[in-house]
């Protein structure tokens, strides 16, 4: 399923409606990261004109999607979405739930060949919303340097500020922050490939640099804290300073 990672308490309000323009548009569960550090914190916000956000709104089916009469409740259409029904809408009534269901007319059938085909056709349409999200942007610096700082989540504030401190001395570094963790952005594996070296803070043990390090076959290294606190700024500079001076000695 889609996965979005909000990077500050006022992120997490336009995360949560982008999980939700996600799931709508696209008919999946959406899970919406947050941590503790974002739960407890606070900053200003501007509450934003509602009229600015842009609706997705939902189209129901209100006749037969079959030329011989019978509605098929599972029948994908663009984008491997299934058609929205209102419950109780006359001539469109049918069964939902089960394991598993036929393609198209959402029987139930728990063959293997069925549960392949429509494990492939969920995967797909979850793919495909890489095409409807941002490219994802820079932060901070340039394509194309020694080092990229990659973060997602509560990490944005202490590596935008280590970031910035670095590129003040000099350091040829740039920070990237990912917001859709999954499906990743399309231009990412691109971006990634740009840098000379890849380092990825993360309050885990290195998940996400392990997922960048498959789909995209960078050698991206990890720098983790699991120790319930923060990054510190000073810890991920002294991180960005020990990768740069590696790389001048290379």
């Amino acid at each position: 399923m889609p996965v979005i990672a909000a990077r500050s308490p006022s992120d997490a309000f336009d995360c949560a409606i982008e999980s939700v323009r996600l799931a709508t548009q696209f008919m999946t569960p959406v899970t919406l990261l947050t941590d503790g550090y974002i739960g407890n914190a606070a900053e200003p916000w501007a509450v934003p004109d509602p009229d600015s956000f842009k609706p997705f709104s939902v189209t129901f089916l209100t006749e037969t999607n079959n030329a011989g009469g019978k509605v098929l409740p599972y029948k994908r259409g663009e984008n491997g979405v299934r058609p929205w029904i209102k419950p109780g809408t006359p001539g469109l009534m049918h069964r939902i739930g089960g394991i598993e269901k036929a393609p198209d007319t959402g029987d139930l059938d728990y063959s293997p060949t069925t549960h392949q085909l429509q494990t492939d056709a969920r995967k797909a349409k979850v793919d495909n919303i890489a095409h409807h999200i941002p490219l994802q942007d820079i932060d901070q610096g340039t394509a194309g340097g020694k080092l990229v700082v990659v973060g997602w989540g509560s990490t944005y504030g202490p590596i935008r500020q280590a970031v910035r401190r670095a590129r003040a001395k000099g350091l040829d570094v740039a920070h990237v922050h990912v917001r859709h963790v999954w499906p990743l952005p399309l231009n990412l594996g691109e971006l990634l490939r740009s840098y000379d070296k890849v380092i990825v803070p993360e309050m885990n043990t290195g998940q996400f640099k392990t997922v960048l390090r498959d789909q995209y076959l960078v050698d991206a290294k990890p720098l983790n804290k699991v120790s319930g606190q923060p990054f510190t700024i000073a810890e991920i500079e002294s991180a960005i300073e020990s990768a740069l001076g590696e790389a001048a000695l290379a």
